[in-house]
């Protein structure tokens, strides 16, 4: 049922928000936003399933360990 629901408010919110960037011919915009409703969508349900998904904050950490790497390279 969560996952009938999570489908449902993602149908929606595509429906809602990618018809103007249709109409408009916004395809970069569309491309870019369907790529983060893929990967809310994805996550949504893989929490609803209960899969245990790794810390965010260990990701951030480890782009911005490279991040500043790389910047203290070039300064």
């Amino acid at each position: 049922m969560n996952i009938f629901l999570i489908f449902v408010a993602f149908l929606s919110l595509a429906v809602y928000e990618a018809l103007p960037l249709i109409r408009e011919k916004s395809w970069r915009e569309l491309i870019t936003t369907g790529c983060i409703w893929l990967l809310g969508f994805t996550l949504s349900v893989l929490l609803a399933l209960g899969v245990p998904l790794p810390s965010p904050v260990r990701i951030f950490g480890f782009v911005s360990d490279v991040a500043l790497g790389i910047l203290s390279l070039i300064f």
